[in-house]
């Protein structure tokens, strides 16, 4: 699926202002693909943009809380006109919450699985038929976590919003693997973030936001047979050992 032709492709990823969504929107860059670009942060979306067009491709930057059905419209709307079409969605935005479940506030809840769970849903939704009206192969990406495989503690929501949108994935690839979508769930360990930035592991040991990239352009580069419907990447040492 990489972009080596000389008819255009292009990609949205949600949450590119900084960290995986960055990585991953300059990988797109440097694959061919022209991008846009939402996040909240209109300053960081513009320096990923730059990034991008570095490598010779369109970028769009497109402000937005895609927590908002119309704001996310407009995105997708903005993108495929400005494109004329979509080949790859790569939906990552989220937010992370610490609390236990007894004292944890709802409100917070709330707001966690709109980011994480339904927007991602909803922006798939948006996309697809997109997607499935590109001539030669197209792919949805969804930057899950461990946390959708396994249960941690003081993080109930995240677990359970991570466990939707690796359960979205599987039933979205049974939906349209027929007609030639790829749908990839991928599911990284402890991760360099600033949401990572203060929690007491060592940094050193932590997956890097261009290991993800590096993922996401595997699933890209996968011949069309064949499709990775899930990606577990582990730190290869412990961030919390001493």
């Amino acid at each position: 699926m990489t972009a080596t032709n000389n008819k255009r492709r292009a990609a949205l990823v949600t949450g590119a202002g900084r960290g995986i969504g960055r990585a991953i929107a300059i990988m797109l860059a440097e694959e061919g693909y022209d991008v846009a670009l939402t996040a909240r942060g209109a300053d960081e979306l513009s320096q990923t943009a730059h990034e991008c067009e570095a490598h010779g491709v369109r970028a769009l930057a497109l402000p937005a809380d895609i927590t908002d059905p119309a704001q996310l419209g407009r995105v997708v709307e903005t993108c495929v006109r400005e494109f004329r079409g979509l080949n790859v969605l790569v939906s990552n935005a989220g937010s992370f919450h610490w609390g236990a479940a007894d004292t944890a506030d709802p409100d917070d809840w709330d707001h966690l699985v709109d980011l994480n769970l339904k927007a991602s849903m909803r922006v798939t939704r948006l996309a697809l038929p997109h997607l499935l009206a590109a001539e030669d192969g197209a792919a949805v990406l969804f930057i899950a976590s461990m946390a959708g495989r396994v249960a941690f503690g003081m993080n109930a929501a995240y677990v359970a919003s991570k466990h939707g949108v690796v359960g979205f994935a599987g039933s979205v690839f049974k939906d349209v693997r027929e007609r030639g979508v790829k749908v990839c769930a991928i599911c990284p360990g402890l991760v360099e973030t600033s949401i990572t930035h203060d929690i007491g592991a060592d940094h050193a040991k932590m997956i890097q936001p261009e290991d993800i990239a590096e993922a996401a352009r595997y699933v890209l580069r996968s011949p069309s047979r064949v499709c990775p419907t899930e990606i577990l990447l582990q730190p290869q040492r412990a961030p919390w050992a001493k």
